[in-house]
């Protein structure tokens, strides 16, 4: 599949446009934050979608911020205890096999099984599982995040500290699930948490940059600068990625509640095929490439183009989107055409 992806990007070519009509609306939402993932595979798109700047989005969050979270001895002991306790890794196997409720009997003795819709036990399982786990790995992160030097100190990124742990606490205040209206009750307040979680990537952006610009202003040691961005860049990678783990799990557990949809089991595609992802993407950054260059380059694609195999399409529609896009700017600033904007 890689191979197929990296082919796709790097054969397309450079030779003069064919000039050709405007393309259909993009398939993609271009709105920021991203819609929630378990709903992206049935979502629909506007053509009037508004791309707003990073600082307009900025700015309606920070209006919507609440005032410093105040913990207590207590609160603090709760996420220490979490924090000291190791996280449970999952594949999109277990994930998939969860789902269909292949694993039921490692929760469930067998006569409730047969009493019980297997959907409904399936949430049950995933739901209990998802209480006891999510609070470690937000205490994980609230621990990286105090830890970091400099960057804990800006503002935005408190706010994000702030958010992890009033979510944490909250799920750890939660009951024990044994029942249906008790897993109902866990999924309302984890579809909050989920979309209160959605301003993170813009709160972190903007903590990136109060980084750069402590480090401009002399607030870091200019000696230590290097090592300390260094470590800055490697804690970046590790809570984005550990972010992305944790909003699968989230993603999967509220999809499953969704009515079904064939060939998925929650938000992963049994049968999620690249070429259909790269040529969407292809469409969706020509019609931008079009929009603003009154052209876009010609892309052939080669390799498996019949292949199939389980995983989250929405992953791969986002980072192809973006990457296709990035070549076309690429290619037409290189062949000199200018943006309509910018011309006479």
């Amino acid at each position: 599949m890689l191979r197929s992806v990296v082919r796709t990007a790097a054969s397309v070519s450079r030779r003069p446009f064919a000039r050709h009509t405007l393309r259909p609306a993009p398939l993609v939402t271009l709105n920021y934050p991203f819609p929630p993932v378990y709903t992206s595979h049935t979502a629909t798109v506007h053509t009037n979608t508004v791309v707003r700047s990073f600082s307009s989005i900025y700015h309606h969050h920070r209006q919507q911020q609440q005032q410093p979270f105040q913990l207590t001895e207590t609160d603090l002991a709760l996420i220490e205890e979490q924090a000291r306790q190791p996280q449970t890794s999952v594949s999109l196997q277990a994930l998939m096999r969860t789902g269909q409720g292949e694993y039921l009997h490692k929760t469930f003795e067998q006569e409730t099984v047969q009493k019980h819709a297997a959907t409904e036990l399936v949430l049950r399982q995933v739901a209990g599982f998802l209480r006891r786990e999510l609070p470690i790995r937000l205490a994980h992160r609230i621990h990286d995040l105090e830890g970091i030097p400099v960057l804990k100190d800006m503002e935005s990124v408190q706010a994000v500290r702030d958010l992890y742990t009033k979510s944490c606490l909250e799920l750890l205040q939660t009951q024990e699930i044994t029942t249906t209206e008790q897993e109902e009750a866990f999924a309302a307040a984890l579809e909050q948490i989920y979309e209160r979680h959605s301003k993170v990537l813009v709160q972190m952006a903007r903590g990136a940059f109060e980084f750069r610009q402590a480090v401009r202003d002399g607030r870091a040691d200019a000696r230590h600068e290097f090592e300390l961005q260094e470590e800055t860049h490697a804690f970046l990678d590790r809570f984005y990625l550990c972010r992305i783990g944790i909003r699968v799990l989230i993603g999967q557990y509220l999809a499953l509640r969704q009515p079904p949809v064939d060939h998925y089991v929650g938000i992963i595609c049994s049968k999620t095929s690249p070429y259909e992802i790269v040529k969407r993407a292809i469409d969706d950054a020509a019609f931008m490439c079009t929009r603003k260059y009154g052209d876009a380059p010609e892309v052939i694609m080669s390799g498996s183009l019949d292949l199939t195999f389980p995983y989250v399409p929405t992953h791969l529609r986002e980072y192809n989107y973006l990457l296709v896009i990035y070549i076309y700017c690429m290619i037409c600033a290189c062949a000199g055409f200018s943006p309509f904007n910018s011309r006479p």
